[in-house]
């Protein structure tokens, strides 16, 4: 395995955490610990994807194992799970359907 893969698995790691931990924290709009993770590592991997597209010089730090460019890739890979699961969950709460059947706390 290069770095890249395992690269990716601990983006997507990361970016489930990401996801678990933001979607505990919104309490009324949480969509579970099983779909939160889903939902965190599809934000973690998209933006660890965008991130070594955008900035090709940390995927050149990434590549020479530099420990700086892989801790930034996998911190951006949590903040992404958790900006997907915030985004999924603001756009749950405003569709008219699913807001008037759920029971407020």
């Amino acid at each position: 395995m290069g770095v890249s893969s395992v690269l990716i698995i601990g983006e997507a790691i990361a970016g489930a955490i990401g996801g678990i931990i933001i979607g505990r924290s919104l309490n009324g709009s949480s969509f579970g610990n099983p779909v939160n993770s889903i939902i965190g590592l599809v934000g973690g991997v998209t933006v660890g994807y965008l991130l070594h597209n955008t900035l090709p010089d940390l995927a050149n730090a990434i590549t020479k194992g530099s420990l700086g460019g892989i801790l930034g890739s996998i911190i951006g890979a949590f903040i992404g799970g958790a900006i997907l699961i915030t985004v999924c969950a603001l756009v749950k709460d405003n569709v008219p359907g699913v807001r008037d059947d759920r029971p407020r706390r």
